[in-house]
């Protein structure tokens, strides 16, 4: 298997995550990214949209492309250990909160606070620090007020098991603690000790080292702006 698409994608991560959780092998091309598509990529994927899965490298004819459709493919073809919960009640929670993670959190997390931050400096621009505040207040008005509630006291989200749904929201989360926004404790006491409970997995943990090494590579300094 070949996995396509650049490290910071929370897509991507998410991909990652569902990989090595269930100690699948494959090889990982970094390079497409919409800061620039390899010459092939449209080829995997008209769309231009990442990730992309090539279950055979050798055939570019047929890809998997979407992060949700790859984290399932994955589950079926390993099924164990079970990202997915076996409960209908619990599986079909953890499908929907992938999605507000992949559609609302995804769009307000990378566009509002991310974007303003990470993409003006990699443009040799000042980080706008006050557009990533205001967006980062956007998030907190509904967004993340409702994953504290969805939560609630549990330790995860789907049920009594890490799932689909922790991994999706977990990845959104990194793209704004690596550029210097972490979830407020005193605001959002039960998301923060989640993401918590999440990076102490071996599998969030070498993901998102992954992320600030290549960060650091980049040349991108981050100040912590919410700790």
């Amino acid at each position: 298997m070949k996995l396509l698409g650049a490290p910071l994608s929370p897509f991507v991560r998410k991909s990652v995550i569902v990989a090595a959780e269930k100690n699948l092998e494959y090889e990982y091309d970094p390079r497409p990214s919409p800061l620039g598509w390899t010459e092939d990529f449209i080829k995997i994927n008209p769309l231009k949209r990442i990730p992309a899965l090539l279950p055979d490298p050798d055939n570019m004819d047929f890809a998997i492309n979407d992060s949700s459709a790859i984290c399932a493919y994955f589950e079926k073809l390993q099924p164990e250990p079970a990202l997915y919960p076996g409960d209908a009640l619990a599986y079909g929670r953890a499908l929907w909160l992938e999605e507000v993670a992949d559609t609302d959190l995804a769009n307000k997390v990378g566009m509002l606070v991310f974007r303003p931050v990470f993409f003006n400096i990699m443009a040799n621009k000042e980080a706008d620090i006050k557009s990533a505040k205001e967006g980062f207040e956007t998030l907190s008005e509904v967004l993340l007020p409702y994953l504290e509630g969805q939560l609630g006291d549990a330790d995860w989200f789907a049920g009594d098991m890490f799932s689909i749904a922790d991994i999706a929201i977990a990845s959104q989360l990194m793209n704004l603690d690596l550029v210097g926004f972490a979830m407020p404790e005193d605001r959002f006491p039960r998301l923060r000790a989640h993401y918590a409970r999440c990076l102490a997995r071996p599998s969030l943990a070498a993901c998102i080292a992954t992320n600030e090494a290549f960060v650091k590579r980049s040349g991108v300094k981050i100040e912590r702006v919410i700790d």
